[in-house]
């Protein structure tokens, strides 16, 4: 699995399989990702905007809600690829 700092806009529009540091693995759509940038240089604003497709743990919100993730909250990732 590629490592979290491979996380980046490439992966915009794609689905990943994402595991979390507290133990949930979740099938996403990656809608956008925000990195460390000139103005930004927070790490509490680093992360993904994600549509959740499935995950092991009960659903907590609304369906088609958007969900976000600081990158320091995601363990691993892989890219599934293009959703169809």
């Amino acid at each position: 699995m590629p490592d979290v700092q491979q996380l980046d806009r490439r992966c915009e529009g794609k689905r990943l399989r994402i595991e979390f540091h507290d133990g949930e693995v979740a099938i996403v759509e990656i809608v956008s990702v925000t990195l460390p940038n000139k103005y930004d240089k927070t790490p509490e604003s680093w992360g993904i905007v994600y549509d959740l497709i499935s995950t092991n743990r009960p659903p907590t919100a609304p369906k088609g809600a958007a969900f976000w993730s600081e990158l320091s909250t995601i363990k691993s990732f892989e890219v599934l690829g293009d959703p169809n």
